[in-house]
């Protein structure tokens, strides 16, 4: 009999110790839901994150439309490139921001083939959604691009060069001041500045060369055809708009 007790006892201390330990080895296990969610997991140290892929990055490498990606070889010209179409010419121009003194070899470009439908391409917005009025140019300085709105709507587009890195083109809302068909750059060597639309200080919209990236002081460059035709359709005090990314 006592040797029973004492058995029983021994069974029932031991298992009150095991119910005292199993909290803590509860504690130790995280909870439900958070070790097999891999997206909590921190990348290790010197890994950055893989940020995802935006849709607007992968449309960023498609090619529209009526053109096909080329690479342009020595000694390539736009007449050649295009077979002496000039609607042709015309698009390529725009599209890839470039002048005729401007075809670099080895620089992969698009090349229209059907200019029917690269005719339809935009790069810009066709409707904006914060119209600052009746007419209003707007510079997108990411794309490198300008648009020439009426009520909001699209009217024509065309390529730009901005303000290179050390001569940034300011962002922001202004009006046109004055324009001035024949100028001449006062602080840069009597530079011309054919169809000048002035909009904030010493910066103007006007014709100059284009090489398919920012280039300028800290003007618009525009082709002479898109200078000519914005001079002639702006008004005195017509909105300009002036950004980085938004429409």
């Amino acid at each position: 009999m006592v040797f029973c007790a004492f058995m029983l006892l021994s069974i029932a201390l031991s298992s009150q110790a095991r119910a005292e330990k199993s909290p803590q080895l509860a504690t130790t296990e995280s909870p439900a839901g958070v070790a097999s969610d891999t997206s909590r997991i921190s990348p290790p140290q010197g890994s950055p994150a893989t940020p995802p892929v935006s849709q607007s990055s992968a449309a960023a490498n498609r090619v529209p439309e009526g053109f096909v990606s080329r690479k342009l070889e020595m000694g390539q010209s736009l007449s050649k490139l295009c077979a002496e179409d000039s609607l042709c010419q015309v698009l390529f121009m725009k599209v890839n921001r470039i002048d005729r003194r401007h075809i670099p070899a080895g620089k992969t470009v698009l090349l229209p083939v059907n200019t029917e439908l690269a005719s339809q391409y935009v790069p810009v917005p066709e409707q904006l959604t914060d119209s600052r009025g009746e007419r209003e140019i707007r510079v997108f300085l990411s794309r490198q691009y300008f648009g020439a709105y009426q009520w909001g709507k699209l009217v024509f587009w065309g390529p730009i060069s901005s303000g290179r890195k050390s001569y940034s083109t300011p962002p922001g809302k202004f009006f046109v001041n004055y324009k001035q068909r024949h100028k001449r750059s006062i602080k840069y060597d009597n530079a011309p500045m054919p169809y000048s639309i002035n909009y904030y200080g010493g910066y103007f919209m006007h014709q100059q060369s284009l090489p398919g990236y920012p280039a300028s002081h800290g003007c618009v460059r525009l082709l002479m055809t898109d200078a000519e035709k914005l001079f002639n359709w702006v008004r005195v005090r017509d909105a300009v708009t002036v950004v980085h990314n938004g429409v």
